[in-house]
């Protein structure tokens, strides 16, 4: 019988195992074969991602892989991918399937981790940075949908002020031209007024200018007979 030890000599190339032993355990493909696959249904179409508020839409660089395989409840495995990936980091030198075999070699003879933990570990962190991806996709698209909210609300408040501002500036200046009308108006009527009164000095002047003269001619005529009997 095959044992873990020995798969892993026969691995390296170190002995060679019986092809006939144990072959009740590798039955040829054809004696089972696979169920036709039922067509899967359309996928139904997904459900827009709500709208993050502002302060859950902020994208945090640089998070630790460990809290992100945290919050996805990813659990610890004895041989994590990590390990794997610098275990074939350190055989890189070899061709893929020497180093395949080795690697298998050493998970047959370490009973406490497997090759299949160690995938299953990568697929379930792929799928948890995945699943961070997304949500950042959706802060981003959330970050953009804020933005373009309050933007829209600013224009709508300068909008609205620069309403007032015009409108102030209206009333204003049609207060400053009633009151520029207003002024001159008065003006034109202070004008008047004192042509009004200029004329009429002049033509009182005139009038007493005659009765003076009228008088005058009194004095003119008699002046010298006064002088005589005096």
């Amino acid at each position: 019988m095959r044992t873990k030890f020995s798969k892993m000599l026969a691995a390296t190339g170190l002995v060679t195992l019986d092809p006939e032993e144990d072959t009740h355990l590798d039955a040829p493909a054809e004696a089972y074969p696979e169920p036709e696959a039922e067509p899967e249904p359309a996928p139904a179409p997904a459900a827009p991602a709500p709208v993050l508020a502002p302060e859950q839409s902020v994208v945090a660089e640089q998070k630790d892989f460990a809290d992100l395989y945290r919050e996805a409840n990813v659990p610890v495995v004895a041989y994590s991918a990590e390990k794997l990936l610098k275990l074939m980091g350190g055989l890189e030198s070899m061709p893929m399937e020497v180093r395949k075999q080795a690697i298998k070699a050493m998970d047959d003879a370490d009973e406490t981790w497997t090759v299949d933990d160690s995938v299953l570990d990568a697929q379930r962190k792929v799928k948890a940075l995945a699943i961070a991806k997304q949500k950042i996709a959706q802060q981003v698209a959330s970050a953009l949908q804020n933005a373009d909210r309050e933007i829209a609300a600013i224009q709508a408040e300068e909008q609205d002020k620069s309403a007032q501002v015009r409108k102030q500036i209206a009333e204003l200046t049609a207060l400053l031209d009633r009151g520029v009308a207003r002024a001159a108006q008065q003006t034109a009527d202070v004008r008047a007024a004192a042509r009004t009164n200029q004329e009429a000095g002049e033509r009182e002047s005139a009038r007493l200018d005659a009765e003076m003269n009228r008088l005058g001619q009194i004095v003119i005529t008699f002046s010298g007979q006064s002088q005589v009997q005096k």
